[in-house]
């Protein structure tokens, strides 16, 4: 179960670092080349560039989530991720733009699965953090 775990956060890592590099760094490439992007002008690089750097914040806490595989941890890491990935699929399964977005709508299926199934997956694979109170030393 843990690998499974590991290799699901090593993968949505892996999707925002790529969707976040490639925003942030050339944010024209990705409003031109992505199927659907470009179907809502006008073009705004600050706000490309935010998403971009959001997807690199992101990976960093899918990031370490792989890495500690800690309950908590894991949990925020995919919690947050799908605060952003459902409204994300919801946007785009009700403005279908053309063939190319109908597959990006399956991808972004998949991007909603995956954390749902990693979460089901954490439940009792995964120890729980040691309780801290910061009141107490």
């Amino acid at each position: 179960m843990r690998a499974w775990l590991r290799a699901g956060l090593v993968f949505l890592t892996f999707v925002h670092v790529a969707v976040g590099s490639w925003t942030l760094l050339f944010p024209y490439s990705f409003y031109g080349r992505v199927p659907t992007v470009g179907d809502y002008p006008p073009f705004n690089e600050h706000l490309f560039r935010d998403f971009g750097a959001m997807n690199l914040a992101m990976s960093v806490v899918l990031g370490a989530g792989a890495v500690f595989l800690e309950r908590t941890l894991v949990y925020v890491a995919l919690a947050s991720n799908l605060v952003w990935a459902v409204p994300h699929l919801a946007f785009h399964t009700a403005h279908p733009a053309n063939t190319a977005g109908a597959v990006l709508v399956a991808a972004l299926g998949v991007i909603v699965a995956i954390p749902v199934v990693l979460l089901v997956l954490t439940r009792g694979a995964l120890p729980a953090g040691e309780r801290r109170r910061p009141w107490r030393r």
